[in-house]
């Protein structure tokens, strides 16, 4: 029993809610800062995405320049291939011969058009490992100084595994979802300030 209660402790102390110390806090701004001015990047994985009776899995390749984010997703033997560009304000999704372009502020539109429920605007920060800047971020766990789970815009996000890509500590698995809406991504390839 004296065994156990040490154990215990040892294992909560990975898993805290909010950065407690001064040094913790003051390592999680710097992270923060750095991953934020990480404006140009690409990753390459696979994404699962479940919304109501619907499901898909896609390769993923994810461009970001700034805010101008570029998506090339590819289902098997390059079948329901799609193309997303977004620049903060509009979105456009080709897919097939079919080309819709959207106002990202409206996700309704979003939905209705592609039948995704997804949050385009926060995806390139979630991606990364950090909260979106410009709302709420609640429920915010750590493991390791590393954010391992938030809730922002009504969304659950879970980050379960990270790896060092260059100077950055960046997520490989991370699961979004909201209500019926969940998706999984698994990066395998990460390339910090990868050209354009």
């Amino acid at each position: 029993m004296r065994l156990i209660v040490p154990l215990l402790l040892a294992l909560l102390a990975g898993c805290s809610t909010i950065p407690d110390s001064p040094a913790v806090q003051r390592n999680w701004q710097q992270h923060v800062a750095q991953l934020s001015a990480l404006q140009h990047w690409q990753a390459r994985g696979k994404l699962a995405l479940r919304s109501g009776e619907q499901a898909e899995t896609a390769s993923l390749l994810w461009r970001q320049a700034g805010a101008q984010s570029e998506l090339q997703l590819s289902g098997p033997l390059g079948m329901a291939s799609t193309r997303v560009l977004a620049d903060g304000a509009r979105l456009e999704v080709q897919r097939g011969g079919e080309l819709h372009i959207l106002d990202i502020s409206t996700p309704e539109a979003v939905r209705d058009s592609t039948g995704w429920d997804i949050p385009v605007a926060a995806l390139p920060f979630w991606l990364r490992g950090i909260p979106q800047p410009d709302t709420d971020a609640t429920d915010l766990r750590f493991d390791k100084q590393r954010l391992s789970h938030l809730r922002q815009d009504g969304w659950l996000v879970d980050f379960s595994d990270y790896r060092q890509f260059g100077a950055f500590d960046l997520p490989t698995r991370l699961q979004i979802q909201r209500g019926d809406t969940s998706a999984k991504l698994l990066i395998r390839d990460w390339q910090p300030g990868a050209p354009q």
